[in-house]
């Protein structure tokens, strides 16, 4: 029987805020009447649900095998069930930093100094991101540059979670751009041509011809070619970026040497990104929010 893969239905789904309007005004008015750690805890009961029913456990245990190689079935669950948790403690932080309860949260920046030397230059930057952690709580920070920051991400389904999330960075200054129809790049070229900073996450394929399949961790997997066809087209450096949690509500912002893009030269590039980016997975593989089978993707039509 060949498997059919419902985004819909998955813990991660498309990378949205899941649980409509009606589960973020739930988790905001927790965060609000309960505080930040006891708001965590009503996350337990739905990683234990989803840990049990949901179709990306499969693809979530093929992952941690690669990880960590094989182990008992008990050691198994344990790991997806620690894995969905995460995830719903970074959903719940995206929804306090949007809500503007940053004061809950405090951050330490290692690798700053490649940022201020990439933004001294006077041109614009491509930080190259992932799936990994928790980006709108670096997004709050990096604004400070006194940079616009341009975040491409998937659109909202529900038009009144999409008024949310620009509502909630309304002070700092981030736009955020839905990759929808091929006039996209064309803004972001346009940005970065201006000297301002785009964001893109580079660990899912687009389904585009463009997409190139790279080693990653033993194995082949597809990976966008096209935020590289980007900076090489705009002539700015690529700087790898993460914010990854750790306790009591501290977060690290990882950023890592620029990389220039030579014509010609990108697929390389690609590989070398790719390899930078096994390198911090490996450090927190539980926030690698990716819940599918990224090396046997289904065709898409």
């Amino acid at each position: 029987m060949t498997e059919q893969r419902s985004e819909a239905g998955h813990w991660s789904g498309t990378g949205q805020l899941r649980g409509g309007r009606w589960g973020i005004w739930f988790f905001i008015t927790a965060l609000k009447l309960l505080g930040l750690r006891m708001t965590y805890m009503l996350s337990v009961p739905a990683a234990i649900y989803f840990s049990f029913v949901s179709p990306d456990v499969p693809a979530t245990m093929d992952y941690h095998r690669r990880i960590f190689g094989q182990m008992p079935w008990w050691r198994r669950r344990w790991l997806v069930f620690r894995h969905f948790l995460s995830f719903g403690r970074a959903l719940i932080d995206r929804l306090a930093i949007l809500a503007n309860q940053t004061r809950k949260y405090s951050f330490v920046f290692d690798g700053e100094n490649y940022l201020r030397e990439a933004v001294a230059e006077g041109k614009g930057v491509l930080l190259l991101t992932a799936h990994l952690g928790n980006w709108e709580l670096a997004g709050r920070l990096l604004s400070t540059y006194g940079r616009r920051i341009h975040v491409l991400m998937a659109p909202e389904q529900d038009p009144a979670i999409q008024r949310f999330l620009r509502k909630g960075m309304g002070d700092a200054d981030i736009r955020f751009v839905t990759n929808e129809g091929g006039a996209v790049f064309v803004q972001l070229l346009m940005a970065l041509r201006r000297g301002e900073v785009v964001a893109v996450q580079m660990d899912r394929a687009t389904g585009h011809r463009s997409d190139v399949s790279v080693p990653f961790f033993g194995a082949p997997a597809v990976f966008p070619l096209g935020p590289l066809l980007l900076a090489r087209a705009a002539q700015v450096p690529v700087l790898p970026c993460f914010c990854v949690m750790r306790p009591d509500a501290r977060y690290e912002i990882w950023v890592d040497q620029a990389l220039t893009i030579a014509p010609g030269h990108e697929e390389a590039a690609l590989r070398q990104m790719v390899r930078v980016l096994e390198r911090y997975i490996a450090m927190v593989p539980n926030q690698w929010y990716n819940f599918y089978d990224v090396w046997n993707p289904i065709p898409t039509a």
